[in-house]
C-alpha cells in the first residue's frame, strides 16, 4: 500500500505554505493577538480564497468537498504559521454538524457562507437538552464564541441529542470572554439563561449523536496536526538559533548537549505524520479504528508538541519564555491544542474503551 500524500495534496501544502509565509507573518499574527477581538476578518476571506475554509464543506454548500486528510494538511500549515484562526472549529466541526442538518436551505446557505469566508460559527458543546423549550447551561472554553455570527448548540446525550441553530442576538445569551495561554485563539464562556427554542432553531439530524461524535473525532484530528506544525517550527527556528547564537566564541549548535535536544525532537515530532496522516484516512474511509484513532492521536499528538516546544524554547535559553521571542507562541499554541476537546489522559482512556469495546 503506497500511503502517502497525492501529488494534489503536495501541491496544496507547498501553496499554503508559500502563502502564509507571505501573508501572515508574525507581524500580522502578533497584530491579531494584540487586538481586542483577537479576530481579523480580512484573514479569514483571505483564507477561504485559498479554499481552507471550505475544505470539509461539500459541493453542493459551496465547498470542495475533500477529506479530513486534506483538513489535516491545512491544520499542520496553519499550526506552523500560528496563524490566528480556530480552524478546527470553525473549518471542521461546524461545516461537519451543519452539513447533516436535512433543511437544505439554513445548511446550504450557512455552508456557503462558511466556504467564502463571510461567516463564523461558533460551537458550543455540552449544553443540557432544553426542557419546556427553554435552554439553559453553559458551556466555557467554546471557539470563536465573541466573534461568532451564531452558535451550533449541541444540547442533550445520546438518543436525547439535539443540534440547534441560535441567533448571536437570542434574549438570554451571555458571552463571557476567557483569557487563556494562546493569544492565537480566542475562547469565551457562553452562557444560555431561559433562552426560547423555537422551530426555526431546530436543525433536524439523523441520529444526531453519532454526527456530533464525528464532527468531534474530525476537530481532534485537526487540533493533534496543529500540533505537529507547531513542534516542527518550533524545531526549525531553535536550530535556525542555534547555528547563529554564539557562546564562548563558539555557535551553540556545536555544543553537543544542544545537537542532542534538536535530534530527540526531530525523532519524536517525524513519527507522528504517520499517525496523523492513517488517523485522518481512518476517518474518511469510516474505518472502525476511526474515533479511537482520532482520540490517540490527538493524546499522543499534543503530548509530543508539548515536549518538542518545551525543548525548543529550551535552546533559546531564557529568553525563550520571554513575549518578545516568537518561540513562546509556538510554545502556548501546544497549551491550547493539548486541552482542547479533551486531554491526553481522558483520550487516552476513550481510545482504550473503544479498543476494548467497554
Amino acid at each position: 500500500m503506497d500511503f502517502g500524500l497525492s501529488e494534489d495534496q503536495s501541491l496544496f501544502q507547498q501553496s499554503l505554505r508559500g502563502y502564509l509565509a507571505e501573508r501572515v507573518p508574525m507581524e500580522r499574527v502578533r497584530s491579531v493577538m494584540e487586538s481586542a477581538t483577537g479576530h481579523d476578518h480580512a484573514l479569514l476571506r483571505q483564507l477561504a480564497e485559498q479554499g481552507v475554509t471550505g475544505i470539509m464543506v461539500p459541493a453542493e454548500g459551496g465547498g470542495s468537498g475533500l477529506g479530513l486528510l486534506d483538513a489535516a494538511i491545512a491544520a499542520e500549515e496553519l499550526g506552523r504559521a500560528a496563524t490566528p484562526f480556530s480552524f478546527h472549529s470553525a473549518a471542521v466541526i461546524a461545516p461537519l454538524l451543519l452539513g447533516a442538518a436535512r433543511d437544505s436551505a439554513v445548511r446550504n446557505h450557512w455552508l456557503a457562507r462558511i466556504a467564502e469566508g463571510k461567516g463564523l460559527l461558533g460551537v458550543v458543546l455540552g449544553i443540557p437538552a432544553a426542557i419546556g423549550g427553554r435552554l439553559r447551561g453553559q458551556q466555557r472554553f467554546a471557539a470563536d464564541a465573541a466573534v461568532a455570527d451564531a452558535y451550533l448548540v449541541v444540547a442533550g446525550t445520546g438518543p436525547a441529542t439535539e443540534l440547534l441553530l441560535v441567533p448571536r442576538d437570542a434574549a438570554g445569551i451571555e458571552v463571557t470572554e476567557l483569557a487563556t495561554v494562546d493569544a492565537t485563539r480566542r475562547v469565551a464562556q457562553v452562557a444560555f439563561a431561559d433562552v426560547a427554542v423555537d422551530a426555526s432553531m431546530k436543525l433536524e439530524v439523523a441520529d444526531a449523536a453519532s454526527v456530533v461524535a464525528r464532527a468531534v473525532d474530525a476537530g481532534r484530528v485537526a487540533l493533534a496536526a496543529d500540533a505537529l506544525g507547531a513542534a516542527e517550527r518550533s524545531l526549525e527556528l531553535a536550530i535556525q538559533y542555534a547555528l547563529t547564537r554564539e557562546q564562548f566564541g563558539r555557535q551553540i549548535g556545536s555544543f553537543q548537549a544542544v545537537k542532542h535536544m534538536c535530534a530527540e525532537v526531530y525523532a519524536e515530532v517525524e513519527p507522528l505524520r504517520a499517525l496523523l496522516w492513517y488517523a485522518a484516512f481512518a476517518w474518511d474511509a469510516g474505518r472502525e479504528d476511526a474515533a479511537a484513532m482520532a482520540a490517540l492521536v490527538k493524546s499522543h499528538g499534543s503530548e509530543v508538541a508539548t515536549e518538542a516546544t518545551t525543548t525548543c524554547v529550551q535552546v533559546y535559553g531564557g529568553m525563550g519564555f520571554t513575549y518578545e521571542c516568537d518561540m513562546q507562541i509556538w510554545f502556548k499554541r501546544a497549551g491550547y491544542d493539548r486541552q482542547m476537546l479533551g486531554g491526553p489522559t481522558s483520550l487516552r482512556e476513550r481510545a482504550a474503551g473503544l479498543m476494548l469495546g467497554a
